[in-house]
């Protein structure tokens, strides 16, 4: 995947005072990795899906296009397929032919799987298509009362249109410290990065590396930047890969 050279005195040269902050060193820390991918994850099945599967997840996309088209030449109508198809489409950015083939999943029905409506809404997320997205995550969050991934995508949608009361009810029905979701912390980063609170931004992501340890922060905060990067469509950080994981399990979801 082609990257944009980074240039860390393109970046000090936006700041205000001499010293880093933590917002730079968390895009810093995403940018090495989208300049080193994480080391390949191994497993022993060698199914074309699977292996797709996990060059996914390990954030080499080519490779896992590459794999993807071989199992979806066998199993051309197979669902788990098509779905991380697109998924993979919107890593490379290649947001129209991914979009194509869940639209196309969704119908006639209009409504389609679980899978179909968060891959096409995070497609949406994205595209920065930010309606579309919070439509199709209205749509998820029926079947998922709850869910504080898709809670925290819909806030993200609404805070990207102004609507902060809206993004304000959902932040409110999200729980600090849940054992297994950080997303309270960062609907409050993206709600204070919205309003000019860089610092209280910063420390709410902060807060997650600290619980919930820096693979999980960075897996969240890859999203976090592609929405509110002052500059998302150049910026390196947003096309960062996923950070390095040591290992999966073999039925791992192909979204966080």
């Amino acid at each position: 995947m082609n990257k944009k050279p980074f240039r860390i005195a393109e970046v000090k040269s936006r700041l205000h005072g001499p010293m880093l902050g933590l917002g730079l060193m968390l895009v810093l820390t995403m940018v090495l990795h989208a300049e080193s991918p994480a080391p390949e994850i191994e497993d022993n099945d060698s199914s074309p899906y699977h292996q797709a599967l996990l060059a996914y997840k390990s954030g080499y996309f080519d490779k896992a296009r590459a794999s993807i088209d071989a199992a979806e030449k066998a199993k051309p109508d197979d669902l788990p397929i098509q779905v991380l198809k697109a998924r993979i489409l919107t890593e490379q950015h290649d947001f129209d032919a991914g979009e194509k083939i869940l639209r196309h999943l969704l119908a006639p029905s209009g409504s389609g799987s679980p899978d179909v409506q968060l891959a096409l809404g995070d497609l949406l997320l994205r595209k920065r298509d930010f309606d579309g997205a919070a439509r199709i995550y209205d749509v998820a969050l029926q079947g998922k009362p709850g869910d504080p991934d898709i809670m925290l995508k819909m806030i993200y949608t609404r805070i990207s249109v102004s609507d902060f009361i809206t993004a304000g009810k959902y932040t409110s029905q999200l729980k600090p410290l849940d054992p297994d979701h950080p997303s309270y912390y960062f609907a409050k980063a993206a709600l204070a990065q919205a309003t000019g609170k860089t610092a209280e931004a910063d420390q709410n992501i902060e807060t997650v590396r600290t619980i919930y340890g820096i693979t999980t922060a960075n897996r969240y905060l890859k999203t976090y930047l592609e929405v509110f990067s002052p500059d998302q469509t150049k910026s390196a950080a947003t096309r960062a890969e996923p950070p390095a994981t040591n290992a999966a399990p073999a039925n791992a979801s192909p979204h966080p």
